[in-house]
């Protein structure tokens, strides 16, 4: 395991360990039947934090926010777990971390359900030119 922040050790001190199989079960429906279930996968684990953002540590593991779990939007936790599993992804299969670019949303396409993308496009709304629709389907 690499050496952690202080800052990530808090998050890390604030997982919500009772909601973990929400979490496994959102990942595990994300990746199955796609090329991704079980290939680069090992490793990845989400947690559900209560922290202000979520966040991709490139060590396999990435937060969720407590207060995004709780949203009563349809798919808006989904698409939050998605959102952050691409960055895992994209650290995985290109070996780099950082941005949202368009190796990051061919990723994200493939993985979050057609329905929640939208959300995508609320939080960075530049994503729509990486095929990124600002409706719901």
């Amino acid at each position: 395991m690499s050496q952690l922040t202080r800052t990530e050790m808090k998050t890390l001190r604030k997982i919500q360990t009772h909601l973990q199989i929400e979490i496994d079960t959102v990942i595990k429906n994300l990746l199955y039947k796609t090329k991704f279930d079980g290939k680069f996968t090992n490793g990845i684990k989400g947690y559900i934090a209560d922290v202000r953002a979520g966040k991709a540590l490139y060590d396999g593991r990435f937060t969720v926010p407590y207060w995004a779990f709780k949203d009563k939007r349809k798919g808006y936790f989904i698409w939050y777990v998605a959102h952050e599993l691409s960055h895992q992804l994209r650290y995985k299969v290109y070996g780099i971390d950082g941005c949202h670019d368009m190796r990051f949303y061919e990723l994200f396409l493939q993985i979050c359900p057609d329905e929640f993308q939208h959300f995508e496009v609320h939080y960075k709304p530049s994503c729509v030119k990486y095929g990124i629709s600002k409706n719901k389907s």
